[in-house]
């Protein structure tokens, strides 16, 4: 893009920020930050769209209840066998432990030949993980096993499998190995082991790839780092699966066989898949998850084995397509923040925000797909925060370069001001100028005719700033050009008229000019559309009626012609010549100084020097508009006649 092209500054920002980009997206270092957003989308699953439970599991819970009315923990293992029994005459298609059984007990036997007439029962063991980090295999390793099955029991399951999990650094768990390499041989997940049986899979014939495991053509299991699984849970623990207590299977089985009405539905056992597990409080069994900080991990297996069966899942898109995400978003957010002023950048990437969030959580909700949220968003303002401070900055650098141009026009304006305005034979004279901006429209100078002749001119550019001071300047020029020997007001006005009016193009310039004549006692002035001049005589009398002939600005038409003016001049009388900033000039109240307060300051200061007046006036002027910026250029000339 040119924009780049021209700022080398700026495209060096860019390549920093696309570098920062680039490398938190390969890095994942700020992957303990996503899980936040990651759990949030889990949560409005649950209030906009909950996924449903797979309707062949139910729960069977070692509550409080049950803890309470058998009074004894861990539970005799004979109970185990009864429930083992009233879950296989009740037609259960699967019952599977979420409790380790890897000492004997004298309760065995019973529940051994439970096991082994249902012969439809899973147990879990659990291993030591002892290279989470190892990147040179897709598996997960073991050489030792924290808890293993009881030799007693393994000839008679139907299968078994681990339990183990991930606890992510906020203690919540929110995925699974779905294998485990022990001394060689693949060990399943106990969810998995039990899908798979349901559904037939053969798991040595399964394919393990690095971000899914393929079972045939038709179906394949997605797959996070080191072949673990993203738990999909349902809902939360009351609204996802079917639940009943231990105790109360037992008991309306106890019932039902007395002809005693039941507590529970028996028949909601009938082809289930029954996972049995604690949910009492305070166990070790329960933990967080992205829905709840206290879950009982039997329905993390549950979840796990409905999301395989029902065949949805969580997919983990990976390093490399988020950091595409990645890239992509910053050069959008690069875009609108190159493209747009600060805060209407700040508008437009807040809405991109919100669409990339609501992008994110459809694709999660109805497609299970979960892409980063954090690095994006911080992207987006990090983005737009290092763009603005650069245009901030940029323009600062600007500004600073433009107010050094303009002090240079300042001090060239200035040169083209008299610098030496002292008592003239006869004549007091002060002025004072200040520009709105840097640079003036308001123009003035005074001119040594000669012995006993002075001139005296002042203007007012329309218009403020830059372009109003190149017409200052260029008034300047030709008033000095046509002045020169020229003895009559109205003929200098005539002639810088014809002039202008070939090179304003719709731009004017008021202006008055008069010169003194000591030696006649005699003031001859003409005027331009200017603002009138206010005189008092030597009797403090307000001439009211001073110069009324006054024609159009200059540069209007040049066919336009000026009048001149003449008046005898005595001892005493006073001029003030002065620019519209003046009786313009505006109060927090929106209030206009006004003439009258002009004419009022000359008449109560006429007694002073010129200078005197001038400064008066002048603090009225600013005291008047005080704490507001000012409104336009500023130019007063105060000049009286006195005793030589």
């Amino acid at each position: 893009m040119n924009f780049f092209k021209k700022i080398p500054t700026l495209a060096l920002l860019i390549s920093g920020l696309l570098a920062l980009v680039i490398f938190f997206s390969l890095s994942r270092s700020l992957e303990s930050y996503e899980l936040p957003f990651y759990d949030m989308r889990f949560r409005l699953r649950s209030k906009l769209k909950p996924l449903k439970a797979s309707k062949d599991i139910v729960l069977v819970e070692i509550s409080d209840d049950t803890l309470k009315g058998l009074n004894e923990w861990p539970l005799p293992r004979d109970y185990h066998g009864s429930l083992v029994d009233v879950l296989s005459e009740l037609g259960a298609k699967a019952i599977v432990f979420d409790i380790i059984f890897s000492e004997p007990t004298l309760y065995d036997e019973p529940f051994i030949q439970s096991i082994y007439e249902a012969k439809n029962v899973y147990f879990p063991l659990v291993f030591y993980l002892d290279d989470l980090e190892a990147k040179d295999s897709l598996l997960l390793k073991s050489k030792e096993k924290i808890a293993d099955i009881h030799s007693s029991f393994k000839d008679n399951l139907k299968g078994a499998g681990h339990i183990n999990t991930f606890v992510d650094s906020d203690g919540k768990i929110r995925r699974v190995p779905l294998f485990i390499d022990y001394q060689d041989k693949f060990i399943p997940s106990l969810a998995f082991k039990v899908s798979a049986d349901i559904l037939s899979i053969d798991l040595d014939k399964i394919t393990v790839k690095k971000n899914k495991l393929i079972i045939d053509e038709n179906f394949s299991i997605p797959t996070s780092k080191k072949t673990s699984f993203m738990v999909n849970y349902p809902d939360t623990w009351e609204k996802s699966f079917k639940h009943v207590s231990y105790l109360q299977v037992l008991k309306s089985y106890s019932d039902s066989a007395r002809g005693k009405s039941t507590s529970i539905d028996l028949n909601i056992f009938k082809d289930k898949i029954c996972f049995i597990g604690l949910t009492a409080a305070g166990t070790s069994d329960l933990r967080a998850n992205p829905l709840e900080s206290v879950y009982p991990l039997v329905g993390l297996q549950a979840s796990v084995c409905s999301s395989i069966l029902e065949k949805k899942f969580i997919y983990d898109v990976g390093w490399l397509i988020n950091a595409l995400i990645s890239i992509l978003v910053f050069i959008i957010t690069l875009l609108f923040s190159c493209k747009f002023r600060p805060f209407k950048a700040l508008g437009a990437n807040i809405i991109f925000s919100l669409l990339y969030f609501l992008i994110s959580l459809g694709l999660f909700i109805l497609a299970g797909i979960w892409i980063d949220i954090f690095l994006p968003m911080s992207i987006i303002f990090v983005s737009w925060v290092g763009v603005t401070l650069y245009k901030f900055f940029e323009q600062a650098r600007k500004k600073q370069l433009m107010e050094k141009e303009l002090d240079i026009a300042q001090q060239i304006q200035q040169s083209f001001l008299p610098t030496d305005i002292s008592e003239f034979k006869g004549i007091d004279i002060f002025s004072f100028m200040k520009p709105a901006k840097f640079v003036a429209g308001d123009l003035y100078d005074v001119i040594y005719l000669d012995e006993n002749r002075l001139g005296v001119f002042i203007g007012d550019v329309s218009g403020k700033g830059v372009p109003a001071s190149l017409i200052m300047a260029q008034t300047i020029s030709f008033f000095r050009i046509f002045s020169k020997d020229n003895p009559d007001p109205a003929d200098v006005l005539n002639k810088m008229n014809q002039e202008l009016a070939k090179v304003l193009n719709g731009r004017f310039v008021t202006a008055i000019y008069i010169i003194v004549d000591i030696g006649k006692h005699k003031l001859l002035a003409a005027s331009a559309g200017h603002s009138p001049i206010v005189f008092y005589d030597a009797d403090n009398n307000l001439v009211d009626d001073f110069l009324p002939e006054s024609g159009l600005p200059l540069g209007i038409m040049d066919m336009t012609t000026y009048d001149g003016f003449e008046k005898d001049l005595k001892v005493g009388d006073k001029f003030l010549l002065y620019t519209d900033g003046i009786t313009e000039c505006r109060d927090k109240h929106g209030e206009e100084f006004g003439e009258q307060r002009v004419k009022d300051a000359l008449l109560k200061d006429k007694s002073n020097s010129s200078k005197d007046i001038v400064e008066q006036l002048k603090n009225n002027v600013f005291q008047f508009s005080k704490g507001l910026p000012q409104f336009d250029d500023i130019t007063l000339i105060v000049l009286g006649a006195v005793k030589e």
